[in-house]
């Protein structure tokens, strides 16, 4: 009779056991399908309810840590790939290991935290399972490094990325502004023309391009890029912005604020940072004002280079405070590319403030980071003579 009892004890046990991983398997299913369709909310409660059901499947959670990527939860995020990675030396485990590094690299990537996310790209890279992850992790890793201006780090993986995966356009074009950054024109038009080459709809690679044409002072050349680019036929909505953003560089402004705005109607959030520098460049600071505030607003930030616009704008109204604020808070962005205009900034509102103190040593900062700039030591020379005139000096708050 025990045995009996016990035996339909065990039965019970593994039929909860098993209705447990079907409702699980449901819910994980349900979860992937909302992800791909981009309803990233519901897929977070569909993983969570899986987790719970099952809280012994490591994919659940990385699958989870993923969703909270997508919803701007990156704390949270890292939990989840933590509870995902054991230390075991089974292949199952070291795969699910490798995608919780990954993804939690990722989480500090778009936490601005680049070295972190660094270290845990190596780590993914060196193990030896999933290699059809590498590709991925290669480009958040060489993104990683350009933008904190490690540039020859960045172009040596991305020549890495190109050896072992062949050409692609997007990888051409980061390499191309590695060489350009390192001040190897020739090196980045080559990779800019072989991009566009595989792709003739790479507007990344004409922008890049035309950059790039400019620095060297070609600028008959710049402005035929810009016509190749606006030659390119429209067959969708993201063309139509791209082409918005091509008459942005053009000048023909009117023409552009039309097509952004509409670009903007149509979930391309980013129009509004070009609609706030037509209205810059009309002089019309306090609207460009607006339109930057509504692009921070929308929280899709491409760029912290939105952040020297509204200081720029906002130090010309004579708003210095204000100004500080948002360089401080593109700073905080640690993006190689922008720092330092917004470090130059920062010292001419101080200035402009009266600060001159606080000034010198920004700038003492700012020749430590850039001592080719050669303005920077006549400036420091005219603050500190300004400093020492006591009627000059405004003790602000």
């Amino acid at each position: 009779m025990k045995k009996k009892l016990l035996s339909f004890g065990l039965l019970c046990i593994m039929v909860m056991i098993l209705s447990g991983c079907s409702a699980a398997g449901g819910y994980y299913r349900s979860g992937k399908r909302c992800f791909l369709s981009g309803n990233f909310e519901e897929a977070a409660a569909n993983f969570k309810a899986a987790i719970s059901q099952n809280p012994n499947k490591a994919i659940y959670y990385i699958d989870y840590g993923m969703t909270l990527i997508a919803l701007g939860q990156y704390e949270e995020s890292i939990e989840q790939f933590d509870k995902a990675y054991l230390d075991k030396d089974i292949i199952m485990v070291k795969e699910n290991n490798k995608r919780s590094l990954r993804g939690k690299g990722i989480a500090y990537y778009q936490m601005y935290r680049y070295h972190d996310a660094i270290q845990l790209f190596d780590e993914a890279l060196q193990m030896r399972v999933l290699s059809e992850l590498n590709m991925d992790i290669l480009y958040y890793k060489g993104s990683s490094l350009m933008t904190i201006g490690f540039y020859e780090e960045a172009r040596d993986i991305y020549t890495e990325f190109l050896n072992t995966f062949g050409d692609d356009p997007v990888a051409l074009c980061n390499r191309a502004y590695t060489f350009r950054k390192l001040g190897d024109q020739e090196a980045s038009l080559i990779d800019y023309d072989k991009a566009i080459s595989l792709n003739p709809k790479s507007y990344e690679g004409y922008f890049g391009k035309y950059y790039l044409l400019l620095d060297t002072g070609k600028e008959a050349e710049a402005k035929q890029v810009l016509e190749a680019a606006a030659a390119i036929e429209v067959k969708s909505k993201e063309d139509r912005f791209m082409q918005a953003k091509v008459h942005y560089y053009q000048e023909r402004y009117d023409e552009a604020l039309a097509e952004l705005s509409e670009a903007f109607a149509n979930g391309f959030t980013e129009a509004y940072f070009y609609i706030g520098e037509i209205y810059r460049k009309k002089k019309d600071y306090e609207t460009a004002i607006y339109y930057y505030d509504k692009y921070l607003d929308e929280g899709n930030i491409t760029t912290p280079f939105v952040y020297n616009q509204i200081a720029t704008s906002l130090m010309t109204t004579g708003e210095y405070k204000q100004a500080i604020k948002y360089l401080e808070k593109g700073m905080d962005y640690k993006h190689a590319g922008t720092m330092k205009a917004l470090k130059k900034n920062e010292i001419i509102a101080y200035e402009n403030l009266g600060l001159f103190e606080t000034a010198i040593q920004k700038l003492k900062e700012y020749k430590a980071s850039y001592p080719e700039d050669k303005e920077a030591e006549k400036e420091l020379d005219f603050i500190t003579t300004r400093l020492m005139n006591p009627d000059d000096i405004k003790k602000g708050q």
